[in-house]
């Protein structure tokens, strides 16, 4: 069946903007949030990579801190210039005073004698310049971090050292050090104001765990963690290979985003895990906000839309009320249009010009066939008219014009008659009658044959034919 529900201009082109609008807004939102979300990502992990640089600026600051107290140790005692015991013991107990954070503090000559501040007794039997920590000092020539390692004297505990060795000019005559247990370590790390719901732990130059949350990947003094044994997922960031950023699952089995940056001082690496539903939270709060502009620019687009459809098109409300008036033939209406510049200002004033023109011409032709149905044939013609309005008024005037020469020819014979009535009156020769009805005859004929163009009805009385077929002369001889 076919579909005759009626649509208006005003839905009709209201609804297709609409829907160009919406489609236009959607697809540039959907562009923006892929757009923004990507970008939300990259700002999170360059956030990551910025939390991690500065966690690994802290933890330098930390052992720059501590290479400040053994080069300030050594300088002291390149100043005293004496390496006796008790002027040694003298200088690093005023040290490990002034810095009781320290576990040891220490200086071992170039002869194997080891001085320790407290009172602390170095292992016995143990060469201090067969240890790692002072190879490292004596190779490098300069203060260099020591990897965590069991303590000689304190086997039981995991310490990470600094170590600087000591010159009398050129000759090496000892290095001097300070030790930092793990647990002190641990917590400085737990000090590290990290976002809520991050962490991040401390790698040694050999990629060895030195602090985790996870406590089994913690070193003890029996083992270490290789940290890419726990987590071989984190070789690329660790090292560097490919991603500054790699995301995967923790040990707690939370999905977490991992930066890491390495030290140049120690070659310690410091990594920092950020909960990726964190990452993804924020790209959420950025698409909502998004989405939310867009529809809130929607809904005001489409009441502007609505607005200015209805305003430019309301002159259309004024002309259908009018045009279902002169369809029912009712021409008096006047069109009262708002003032409009555009083109249906034009079309309305045109259309408004065009039913007063028509309403006009209907008012003069009313008048006019009012005025000849009085039987006033002397009223003026109908003006001409635009177009093909024109040959109404031609008809009209054409009507009239034979209407008056009817009348005319009509009232002439009328004349005519009377007199040959009185003629006929005043002489009973039949010749002379018979001449008088010949030329009213004539008259008559020549009245018909002017009227024979028009279709007429018969008269409610009927026609008498046969009256009408006889001829005067014999109406006369009867």
């Amino acid at each position: 069946m076919k579909n005759t529900r009626h649509r208006t201009v005003k839905g009709k082109i209201t609804r297709h903007v609409v829907v160009a609008l919406v489609l236009t807004v959607a697809v540039l939102t959907i562009i923006n949030v892929v757009f923004l979300s990507r970008q939300i990502i990259k700002q999170q992990e360059a956030k990551l990579e910025l939390a991690t640089q500065m966690s690994s600026n802290t933890v330098d600051s930390w052992i720059n801190d501590m290479g400040t107290v053994t080069e300030d140790i050594a300088s002291s005692l390149v100043a005293l210039g004496d390496l006796n015991t008790s002027t040694v013991k003298a200088v690093v107990d005023r040290v490990a005073l002034n810095h009781p954070e320290l576990y040891f503090v220490y200086f071992a000559d170039y002869r194997g004698v080891m001085t320790m501040a407290r009172g602390v007794e170095y292992a016995s039997g143990v060469d201090p310049r067969n240890r790692d920590w002072y190879k490292k000092a004596v190779e490098a020539g300069h203060t260099v971090v020591i990897d965590p390692y069991a303590s000689a004297t304190r086997p039981d505990i995991m310490l990470a050292s600094v170590v600087t060795p000591v010159y009398w000019g050129s000759t090496l005559v000892g290095v001097v050090g300070v030790d930092a247990d793990i647990e002190t370590i641990q917590q400085f790390m737990r000090d590290v104001d990290f976002e809520s719901g991050s962490y991040g732990f401390l790698l040694d130059s050999q990629d060895n765990v030195i602090v985790h949350p996870n406590e089994d990947f913690n070193p003890s003094a029996d083992s270490v963690t290789y940290a890419l044994e726990v987590m071989p997922e984190l070789e690329s960031v660790i090292h560097k290979d490919n991603d500054d950023v790699v995301t995967t699952v923790d040990y707690s089995g939370e999905e977490m985003v991992y930066s890491a940056v390495t030290s140049e001082i120690s070659n310690w690496t410091v990594v920092v895990a950020y909960p990726s539903k964190n990452v993804w939270g924020t790209v959420r709060r950025g698409v909502a906000m998004s989405m939310f502009i867009a529809l809130v620019f929607i809904i005001i687009a489409i009441i502007d839309i609505a607005y200015t459809v209805r305003k430019i098109l309301k002159p259309i409300d004024n002309i259908n009320p009018v045009m279902d008036k002169i369809i029912a033939g009712d021409f008096t209406s006047k069109m009262d249009f708002e003032t409009s510049d555009d083109e249906i200002g034009e079309l309305q004033n045109k259309l408004a010009q065009s039913i007063g023109g028509l309403t006009d011409i209907i008012e003069e032709q009313k008048y006019v066939l009012g005025e000849m149905e009085k039987g006033n044939l002397a009223v003026a013609d109908v003006k001409e008219a635009p177009g093909e309005l024109n040959d109404i008024a031609l008809a009209v005037n054409s009507i009239k014009e034979k209407l008056n020469d009817m009348i005319s020819d009509i009232q002439f014979s009328a004349l005519n008659l009377q007199s040959f009535a009185m003629g006929i009156n005043e002489t009973s020769d039949l010749d002379e009658m018979r001449m008088v009805f010949e030329e009213l005859s004539a008259e008559a004929n020549e009245l018909m044959e002017k009227t024979s163009v028009f279709i007429t009805l018969p008269p409610s009385g009927g026609v008498d034919t046969e009256a009408l077929s006889a001829s005067p002369e014999d109406e006369i001889e009867s």
